[in-house]
Order: C-alpha cells, then sequence, then structure tokens
C-alpha cells in the first residue's frame, strides 16, 4: 500500500470574488510520480503556490509527511522537505553554476545565517564538505561539465536542468516541478524525462509535477490529476485519464494535444 506523503485537503484560493482554486483535494504517495495539467488559467500554479507557502490558502489544508504545512513559509515548508522549480529559470545569470549552487546550499551549512535563520538542525554539512556536495549536485542532473560556467551563458535546457539541482541543494525528499518541460526541444524533453525518472527510482524522490506537454506526462506519470477552472475534474492512470470524455472536452481533444 502507498504511503500518503502530501495530501491536500479542500484546498481554496480566493482573490476577491475570482476563486482560483475551489475545494481541491489529492494525495501524492511516497515514491509516487503525479502530474497535474489542465489548460491555461485552470489553476495548476496557483495550487503550487498554495502548497509551498508562496500564496496564502483561503480555506483547506496541506499535509505534508502528516505535518500540517497550511500556510507556513517557504522557507519552513523546504526546511521539512518540500522544494519546488519555478516556470522561467530561477539561476543567477552572472556566476558560476557551482556558485549557484553554493547559495542553494546556504541552507544547509553549519553556522551559515540562512541555516540560523530558517532554524535548520536536520542535512546540514560543514565548510570543508561543501565542494563536495556541490559535486554530488552536479552528478545528480549530469553537469559535471559545466560547474565553472557562468549560468547565463548556458543552453536554455541546461539552465532548466540547474533550476532542479538547485532546488536538489536543499536536500528535498519531494519535489514540485513547474512546467520543467516549457522551452525544451525534443531531445531535452527526452533528457528531462530519464532524469525525473532517475530521481525518482534512482534517488527516491517523490515528484508532483505541472506540465503542458502532454507526451512527458503520460511517459512518467504513476498518475494524473485534471483542474479546469480551479476544480478537480478527473483523476486516475495515464489511460484513464486519456480516454476520459470529460477530458477529452477540457483539454487533451484540443488540437494540439490530440495526438501527445
Amino acid at each position: 500500500m502507498t504511503v500518503e506523503y502530501l495530501k491536500v485537503n479542500n484546498l481554496s484560493k480566493q482573490y476577491g470574488g475570482l476563486t482560483a482554486v475551489k475545494k481541491l483535494t489529492f494525495s501524492v504517495g511516497k515514491g509516487e510520480i503525479v502530474g497535474l495539467i489542465g489548460p491555461n488559467g485552470a489553476g495548476k500554479t496557483t495550487a503550487f503556490n498554495l502548497i509551498n507557502g508562496t500564496v496564502r490558502c483561503t480555506a483547506g489544508q496541506v499535509l505534508f509527511d502528516q505535518v500540517d504545512i497550511t500556510n507556513r513559509s517557504t522557507s519552513r515548508i523546504v526546511v521539512a522537505g518540500l522544494a519546488r522549480t519555478f516556470q522561467s529559470t530561477s539561476t543567477y545569470a552572472d556566476i558560476s553554476v557551482r556558485q549557484n549552487l553554493y547559495r542553494g546550499l546556504l541552507s544547509r551549512i553549519h553556522n551559515s545565517s540562512v541555516r540560523r535563520l530558517v532554524g535548520r538542525t536536520n542535512g546540514l554539512v560543514a565548510h570543508h564538505e561543501v565542494d563536495a556536495e556541490i559535486d554530488r549536485l552536479l552528478a545528480l542532473v549530469d553537469m559535471q561539465r559545466w560547474g565553472d560556467v557562468e549560468a547565463g551563458a548556458l543552453a536554455y535546457g541546461l539552465q532548466k536542468r540547474l533550476g532542479i539541482a538547485i532546488a536538489l541543494a536543499s536536500k528535498p525528499s519531494m519535489l514540485l516541478l513547474d512546467e520543467p518541460a516549457a522551452g525544451l526541444n525534443h531531445e531535452e524533453c527526452r533528457e528531462l524525462t530519464v532524469l525525473l525518472r532517475s530521481l525518482q527510482q534512482d534517488h527516491g524522490l517523490t515528484l508532483l509535477l505541472v506540465e503542458h506537454h502532454m507526451a512527458i506526462v503520460m511517459e512518467l506519470c504513476h498518475r494524473i490529476i485534471v483542474l479546469v477552472q480551479g476544480e478537480k475534474i478527473a483523476e486516475g492512470s495515464p489511460e484513464e485519464i486519456r480516454n476520459n470524455p470529460a477530458v477529452v472536452e477540457a483539454y487533451l481533444g484540443a488540437p494540439e494535444y490530440a495526438h501527445a
């Protein structure tokens, strides 16, 4: 039986008279890869923002590893083991890849002001271990060759990969990925699929991803949740979602996805 790792209960977000997310309920089992899909404006990124503390929810509850993290600060949620990437690359363009990863590590370095600020006590590394930890992160995302290159000089696909490595620097047990394939070409999408599967299978990460690239979603995900106008309309295996009439009408039946 799969252990529930993330549990979202009746999560809602209102902006004045607009309901961006309405009574959203779902769970992610430990070690699963789950996709969150839907048309533009369906509330997917808002749901991510509510889960990771970027935005406060109007109602509902988020449990992570059986702990209530509803409306906690993002830094506290990261320390708890839940990290997140963003649609656009979130790197410092004018410093090297290694320096970007160093910044990502600050909450885990003994005696760092960031570590003291967030009160982190788990997964810490000593200063003399930092280079080895950065090497480990580079190896995780297969970027050893680019450690000394400025992040802004990287190809876009490598910048996205670096964003994943920065998220991994906090040593999460679960990763939220917001459109990781956005802007990638076919070969980069294939490499991303291999990387994400390796993180789940070889390194035990639980993954929840928002993604418009349906081929990646269908190939990677164990289960898929479909949002339309802030509400969940379907949940199931890739095959169940592919053949769900409501999903086909609302999303998969659109011309750009018909052959995905």
